[in-house]
């Protein structure tokens, strides 16, 4: 979702703006925010020099706006104007760079959100733990940096390390890079630009070897400056005592290597290590799975092949590698309505990870690549699979529909035909919550008009939004028939929901429509009254 409708956006430097795009592109905004920090050069923008100040101080200027049921003028900070996720992913970036933001600036934007007392509560929780975290660092100030000696002594350590393990040695790259200068503060001099740049570099590969998937956010967004130093630091002080400061020659480094390995990621698997772990499991488990799926039955099979139950138990790499091995993405379609029909029996029920990862797998590039309507197999397996596990569909596949350029009619459609036939209350209310995270477009709008179309009950704060979302992009629709359409069943269906507030702002918004549309809704905005 772009902060459109946002005036005083423009005023902003450029920085900001980059940066506010980024938190308010989507869910994963956060993530978006944080590699902008990362990756933009000094000088140019964020980063060492982003300016938090200008930054803060412009979210915190107040703005007339009208506020309450009866839509009476009051000041708000800009801060409380930005789309609900643009808030929630600023305040989650905030945790994550809270070293590197002013405390001053903390201070002024969890001021700023106290002013109203109907913050979304995802963000006043966030604004909690954010003040919980600036109190505890004032408690506890962070530790001193290490003196000129003990970095050169861990930077021996890491070359002999590198030169006996030559294909660790990218990830040691700092040991070799010029040593700070012995003012008193060499880490922090390394960190923003020279260790903390190479593990944020290391993430993007991965990212790049996992297609984007959002599982790397935990790795790329907790690793900011300072984490892995410290992890470092305290992995290889227990080989310190045995090495000399003098003499490299205490401890071989046969005997280094191993251990580096073991310090340089606690935790977690390396690639190599992923890789012959899925390939065993491959090997014991897929052709056995594969010979089932493709086998010929000239009835259907209620039963499911006790095999499948290893989907329970399966990594998500592992369940990848199966989906590839099976060719789950590209078989033929009356096999994918097999596999999903096992999957509808199977007990226990599958994980939402591993749901949403079978979601991907069998139905993404399928979907996508629509340009006729679905065959009655593909719609077997979709409904099939939505009836149980709707809610990673929803994450997954719907997600990717919205954010696909381009007209995309029969994915459209198809999403249409899932909300009113298939689709749990809470699921529905999950597509419509993921349409408003979007800029709506004529595309969009059949899939709203099918969610209202269900008449579901909304939660006060999602039908809110509605309302706004459709008063702010009102210029945009004012002569399109679907966008008055979707206004009268809002107005018609929800009249229950429809407060005095939501009549004035749809009212107001409706002024630039064409001339016959708008008479015919400003007829129902008066019999709603």
């Amino acid at each position: 979702m772009e902060p459109h409708g946002l005036p005083w956006l423009q005023g902003l430097d450029k920085p900001s703006r980059l940066l506010l795009h980024a938190l308010a592109s989507s869910s994963c905004g956060t993530l978006a925010a944080l590699r902008l920090l990362q990756r933009v050069q000094p000088g140019e923008g964020p980063g060492p020099v982003f300016p938090w100040q200008t930054f803060t101080t412009a979210l915190c200027a107040e703005e007339p706006v009208l506020d309450g049921p009866e839509g009476a003028l009051a000041l708000k900070p800009r801060l409380l104007l930005l789309p609900v996720v643009c808030q929630r992913n600023l305040f989650s970036l905030l945790l994550v760079v809270q070293a590197l933001v002013p405390g001053g600036c903390l201070d002024l934007l969890l001021q700023a959100l106290e002013q109203d007392s109907h913050v979304d509560p995802w963000v006043q929780a966030l604004g909690n733990l954010l003040r919980q975290e600036a109190r505890a660092a004032r408690c506890c100030p962070p530790p001193s940096p290490l003196s000129s000696t003990c970095q050169q002594q861990l930077r021996c350590l890491g070359q002999r390390i590198a030169r006996s393990n030559p294909e660790g040695r990218r990830k040691l790259n700092w040991c070799f890079s010029k040593q700070p200068s012995g003012t008193g503060d060499g880490a922090d001099s390394v960190l923003p630009g020279g260790k903390h740049k190479e593990v944020s570099e290391e993430s993007l590969e991965l990212d790049e070897e996992r297609e984007g998937k959002g599982m790397l956010l935990e790795e790329v967004v907790f690793d900011y400056p300072g984490m892995q130093e410290v992890g470092d630091v305290a992995g290889m002080e227990e080989e310190m005592p045995e090495e000399s400061s003098g003499d490299g020659s205490a401890q071989s480094p046969d005997g280094a290597a191993p251990q580096s390995s073991q310090q340089e990621a606690p935790g977690k698997v390396s690639q190599a290590e992923l890789a012959v772990e899925v390939q065993s499991f491959l090997q014991v488990h897929g052709p056995r799975l594969k010979m089932l799926l493709q086998k010929e039955c000239s009835h259907p099979d209620l039963s499911i092949p006790p095999e499948l139950h290893i989907l329970n138990s399966c990594s998500p790499a592992q369940l990848e590698g199966l989906c590839s091995f099976l060719q789950l993405s590209t078989c033929p379609e009356h096999l994918l309505v097999r596999f999903c029909s096992w999957l509808l029996v199977l007990s226990p029920e599958l994980s939402y990870t591993s749901a949403a990862t079978l979601a991907q797998q069998l139905f993404l590039r399928r979907v996508l690549s629509l340009t006729q309507p679905p065959s009655r197999h593909l719609m077997a397996a979709l409904t099939s699979f939505c009836s149980k596990y709707s809610q990673p569909f929803c994450r997954v596949l719907v997600a990717a529909v919205l954010q696909e350029p381009g007209e995309g009619a029969e994915q459209t459609k198809l999403v249409c035909e899932l909300v009113e036939e298939c689709l749990e209350p809470d699921a529905v209310r999950l597509v419509l919550s993921q349409v408003l995270e979007v800029p709506l477009s004529e595309k969009l709008l059949p899939i709203v008009q099918a969610v209202l179309g269900r008449q579901e009950l909304l939660p006060p704060e999602l039908f809110d939004l509605l309302v706004l979302t459709l008063c702010r992009q009102a210029p945009a629709f004012s002569t399109s028939l679907s966008y008055a359409r979707l206004v009268m069943a809002v107005l018609t269906t929800y009249r229950s929901q429809v407060s005095p507030s939501h009549r004035s702002a749809l009212a107001a918004a409706l002024d630039r429509s064409d001339a016959a549309l708008r008479r015919s809704l400003q007829a129902v905005l008066e019999g709603a009254r």
